[in-house]
């Protein structure tokens, strides 16, 4: 503070003792220089530290000021800070205010006091500030310490937490003043020096210390300003500290959305003050540390710029030692063209008013460089200006982020601005702070309908509020993305949107706001739901289709089982009337009766056969069942198969097997029925008394199998179109043979399932046909040949074993078969008891004694009412309430006209021994029944 500050307060009368200050303390002119002249230099810091800070600080005696600062004279726009002592507060206070402020400073001469004004500029001009007043006394006098805060200051500040640093080092070392900051859990965060050497201990062991580890039992005196200080306030005290006394300042320390996350404590040992009396030479150490520890460019000279020091960071710039830069002019050091622009302000500051600003400065090397300086001046011992301090933070490199930042955010907004995507940045009170403008594309609203107001405030949707609302809270709670799907409908037109809610965070790390990003997805949304729409057709005609193959199998199931039924009795028959018309004295025309009723079940049921595999060629249900076999038995077995056919025609078939004993990889009863195939149309297109030749050979890495007929042949047109399905060459109502045409459709849709080929060839009618198969091996083998000739006759390999003793179950509800079943085998020895239905098997059951069990059941599968699948199930029941184990359960075998593979798991699964299809051979079920019964 100036000497006439100072004189100016000891002249104040002691308002509690009614003496004045003056005649005891500064009774004479000489007197105030004197005291000038001892100013300690706890004193000048202290002045020095005031005219750096920020907030206004007024001293008043009573209601008059008597010392304020230069923030004080920028604040309420005088000229300088000169301007104040020997005036009121109340002259800057709106008018009609006054009484309720000198209430206050009425109240504070004992306590402390805070509270928010409006204050009048020297322009009549209105600000918001917020005020602090506390007691205290110096020299005797009664005094009050006004601090106040510009609540614009805090929006109006800008730099780099870096800048903010080093100007925070830089003062609070320098001030002989305790400076720490406290958090919310009352833990000291930072010391200043002077904080750290008054407490006597190391810096480890008072940061992160609460304030109870720190002062002990003196921090309950503490605790209740600090408590105020956390609720916003401003708050100053007087503690006893130990054996010490302090008036202790505790500033808030505001987030930007005015919680306070800390507060800072500043205080001044009053004892302390007033002992200190440091000599020059301490002082010259002093500033020498001060100068030479701060990260900035410092420079001392006089009124005649002449430089008098420089710190070691100003001298690295500049190119000198420091030493050589004293005594040399400052154009010089600095160049003309920097120095003609500090000009100005270094006169300003050498008249006594301190200066402060910044600039775009050249250096000598020709570089510019931003600077923020500082213009302090310097007084001798009469008080006159005698140099000054200029002390400057390089702000380039923040200038240059800077300018990176505003060219980032530049290129951000054209981007935001142009993208067709709805953008929007939201507060913690789901308040937008920012729409670029495609939301009006969007919504129909203006963007600047949308700023300061929520979604609801806006009127739009209630669902569409909530989705929003939930997924930013969600944001705010979880700091992680979040995304959600919304529709918007505007006059008919609906839209989709797909959007993404991004965190914001702070530098602490504090989440903000969100920024909200929807694409419109109305494109790829319709054409997804008219892609669901397609697939749900797709299912629909799917289910359909499956629905009408079913129908299908379960029509041509039907069918089968009612084709085969009766060709099951038939051949039945047919066996019984064979046992009678073995003699030598049967007649030749009973023998090949029996014959050709033979040969036409056979064909009968190969025809039923490739009926229902061409139809599950059709419909892609035809399944192989692959494994490695051999070759050769297959095509013997083959050649057996058809031999009664050869033999009725008086038909020879010469084999001739050139094979290797190397396997293929296939299904062998597929492979079988392909030959089968080319075996019986070669039959019936040869005219009796004619040949056939099946010959096998292996060559590289497949077997080629040939069947040759000397028969009709095949004219070349029809040639080509010989393996189409339903082909036939002679198709009039007077062909020479029968037949559908898809014995050799089946021959090569089975070939092809196998990985191989078939051909036809025929150089014409009447000239014989031959078709060849190729298939691939599966493995290399020694190679062998095999030649055969049918001419001998097939005879049974052994007799056939007798049922003799062998009680049978006989259930089927068709007359027919039942009746021909059981006459065949009690022919064989068996004893039958017939049933109808499941009824009259458990009738005939229940009417029986322990020792007349059946042996085994023979069971139809398609009956009405019950099926054998019922009767079965009822049977396990029946003996187990009889208490059969299951080793002594009653044999069961399943004799079906349903030949297909389902039905066959289905029969076994279900507990039926064995399955066997209709129309059976009689000699095969006389010897499974046998080996059932364990005959």
């Amino acid at each position: 503070m100036s000497s006439a500050s100072l004189d100016h307060l000891a002249s104040i009368p002691d308002r509690k003792n009614g003496r004045n200050g003056a005649a005891n303390s500064m009774s004479a002119p000489n007197e105030s220089n004197h005291r000038e002249n001892g100013l300690t230099l706890a004193e000048k810091q202290i002045r020095h530290s005031l005219s750096l800070c920020h907030d206004a600080i007024f001293l008043t005696s009573q209601d008059t000021i008597v010392f304020a600062n230069h923030a004080a004279a920028k604040l309420l726009g005088a000229t300088d800070q000169d301007h104040f002592p020997g005036r009121s507060m109340l002259d800057f206070l709106p008018h009609g205010n006054s009484s309720n402020f000198t209430l206050h400073i009425t109240e504070v001469i004992d306590n402390t006091y805070a509270m928010r004004r409006k204050l009048r500029r020297m322009d009549d001009s209105l600000i918001d500030v917020e005020v602090a007043m506390t007691p205290y006394q110096e020299g005797g006098v009664s005094i009050c310490m006004v601090i106040v805060h510009d609540l614009a200051l805090r929006s109006r500040r800008s730099g780099t937490p870096a800048m903010r640093d080093q100007t925070l080092h830089l003062v609070t070392d320098a001030v002989p003043a305790l400076i720490a900051y406290i958090d919310h859990d009352f833990r000291y965060r930072f010391m200043n020096v002077t904080c750290v050497n008054w407490f006597g201990k190391p810096a480890e062991n008072l940061i992160g210390r609460s304030i109870s580890e720190v002062h002990g039992a003196a921090h309950t005196e503490m605790q209740p300003s600090i408590l105020k200080a956390f609720d916003g306030a401003r708050v100053c005290r007087q503690h006893t500290i130990g054996q010490r006394r302090v008036l202790a300042l505790y500033v808030p320390d505001k987030h930007d959305g005015g919680q306070v996350r800390g507060l800072f404590f500043i205080a001044i040992d009053t004892a302390e003050h007033q002992r200190l009396q440091p000599t020059n030479h301490q002082q010259e150490q002093e500033f020498h540390l001060i100068k030479e520890a701060a990260p900035i460019f410092v420079a001392q000279c006089d009124a005649n710029y002449k430089v008098l020091a420089v710190n070691k960071m100003f001298a690295d710039q500049f190119g000198f030692g420091p030493l050589d830069a004293i005594g040399a002019p400052v154009p010089e050091i600095i160049g003309e063209a920097a120095f003609s622009q500090l000009r100005n302000y270094m006169d300003a500051a050498l008249s006594g008013k301190a200066q402060e600003h910044e600039l775009k400065l050249p250096f000598k090397d020709g570089e510019f460089h931003y600077l923020h300086i500082m213009y302090v001046p310097q007084y001798d011992a009469g008080g006159r200006v005698c140099g000054l301090i200029v002390a400057a933070s390089d702000l380039t490199q923040l200038r240059r982020t800077e300018e990176q930042l505003h060219r980032r955010e530049h290129d951000f907004k054209t981007l935001v601005e142009n993208s067709p995507d709805g953008i929007s940045r939201i507060d913690r009170n789901m308040r937008h702070i920012y729409v670029n403008p495609a939301i009006e594309t969007v919504t129909g609203l203006p963007a600047a309908d949308y700023l300061g107001k929520t979604k609801a405030e806006l009127g739009l949707p209630h669902n569409l509020v909530a989705a929003w609302d939930s997924a930013c809270r969600a944001a705010f709670e979880t700091g992680t993305e979040q995304r959600f799907n919304f529709e918007f409908s505007k006059n008919t037109d609906t839209h989709y949107f797909s959007t993404r809610i991004i965190p914001e965070a702070d530098r602490e790390g504090h989440i903000e706001s969100v920024l909200g990003i929807s694409y419109d997805v109305t494109d790829r949304t319709k054409m997804e739901k008219e892609h669901q729409h397609l697939l749900t057709r797709e299912r629909n005609a799917r289910i359909q289709a499956e629905t009408a193959a079913r129908a299908r199998d379960e029509f041509l199931a039907i069918v089968s089982h009612e084709l085969r039924a009766p060709l099951n009795g038939v051949q039945s028959w047919a066996h019984i009337l064979e046992n009678y018309v073995k003699d030598a004295t049967s007649s030749p025309l009973a023998q090949r009766a029996l014959n050709g009723i033979r040969v036409g079940v056979a064909q009968q049921v190969r025809l039923i056969e490739d009926l229902l595999d061409v139809t599950r060629m059709m419909s892609g249900k035809l399944r192989l069942v692959k494994h490695p076999f051999t070759l050769l038995p297959v095509l013997q077995a083959a050649v057996e198969s058809v031999r009664e056919l050869a033999v009725a025609k008086h038909i020879g078939i010469t084999c001739t097997y050139q094979i290797s004993a190397e396997q293929i990889d296939g299904d062998s009863d597929r492979v079988q029925q392909a030959i089968w195939n080319l075996l019986s149309n070669a039959i019936k297109f040869t005219p009796q008394d004619g040949n056939v030749w099946l010959t096998a050979a292996a060559t590289n890495a497949q077997i080629t199998i040939a069947v040759r007929d000397d028969g009709v042949g095949v004219s070349p047109e029809f040639l080509p179109h010989l393996f189409d399905r339903f082909s036939q060459q002679d198709t009039s109502s007077t062909r020479g043979h029968s037949g559908l045409g898809l014995g050799l459709f089946l021959v090569r849709h089975l070939t092809e399932l196998h990985g191989g080929s078939v051909k036809a060839e025929s150089s014409g009618e009447g000239m014989g046909t031959t078709f060849s198969i190729l298939l691939p091996v599966h493995t290399k083998r020694q190679k062998y040949t095999v030649v055969a000739n049918d001419a001998v006759p097939y005879e049974n390999a052994a007799p056939l074993p007798s049922l003799e003793g062998l009680r049978v179950l006989l259930v089927d509800d068709q007359e027919e078969a039942r009746e021909s079943l059981a006459i065949l085998l009690a022919t064989a020895g068996a004893s039958i008891f017939p049933a109808s239905s499941s009824r009259e098997a458990f009738a005939w059951l229940a009417g029986i004694g322990p020792d007349e069990l059946p042996d085994i059941l023979v069971c139809d599968i398609a009956m009405p009412v019950e099926d054998g699948y019922s009767v079965l199930r009822k049977i396990r029941t029946w003996e187990t309430g009889k208490g059969v184990t299951p080793l002594r359960r009653l044999p069961a075998l399943a004799l079906t006209a349903f030949t297909q593979r389902e039905d066959r798991i289905r029969a076994l699964t279900a507990g039926f021994q064995m399955h066997m299809t209709k129309p059976v051979a009689p000699e095969e079920l006389i010897v499974v029944i046998a080996m059932m019964a364990s005959r």
